[in-house]
């Protein structure tokens, strides 16, 4: 099963998307997204490894791309949290400047493919990014429309799109097995 899961900042997605893998298989790989630069970022991530102790997960810190995790590790569930750091991270340089949007929507897009390809189950954590409205900063408002592109191009393909409101998790596409 390929499953693509989203929500707001906080609303519980990666809680919800990590009970899923568990369900999926005893093999589980969690793909960390986020860069550890700050005290915001380094107590979100140790958040998120305490949420996910004795659950069985291989974590392999992977903030600027799939493909080596994949080119690594077969077979099981992967869950990868979350596409928005992983695209910001890949659009934005630490110069300040910006990688072309179409040339990251399809590189991710084609690594989203491979770990399909990888692993017999994919759980993807995504931001809905489509009610933020627009944006003060431009590449914040390039940022919002890569996502919504790349949530998209993974919606069409996978087999459950859930959004997780409030902790409330609301099937978009498919059933639940």
């Amino acid at each position: 099963m390929r499953a693509l899961v989203v929500g707001g900042s906080g609303s519980g997605k990666s809680a919800y998307a990590e009970q899923l893998a568990t369900l999926l298989s005893e093999r589980r790989t969690y793909i960390a997204t986020m860069r550890s630069e700050g005290r915001e970022a380094a107590e979100r991530i140790s958040r998120h490894r305490a949420q996910r102790a004795g659950l069985g997960f291989e974590t392999i810190e992977r903030p600027d791309s799939l493909a080596a995790a994949s080119a690594t590790v077969r077979g099981g569930v992967v869950l990868v949290d979350d596409l928005g750091n992983l695209v910001a991270n890949a659009l934005f340089f630490p110069d300040g400047s910006m990688a072309d949007p179409r040339e990251v929507l399809d590189r991710l897009d084609n690594e989203v493919k491979g770990l399909a390809r990888a692993f017999d189950h994919v759980v993807l954590v995504s931001n809905e990014v489509g009610a933020e409205g627009l944006h003060e900063q431009d590449s914040t408002n390039v940022w919002v429309r890569l996502i919504g592109a790349l949530n998209c191009l993974i919606a069409t393909t996978f087999d459950e799109v859930t959004e997780v409101v409030c902790g409330v998790p609301c099937q978009v596409k498919g059933m639940l097995s």
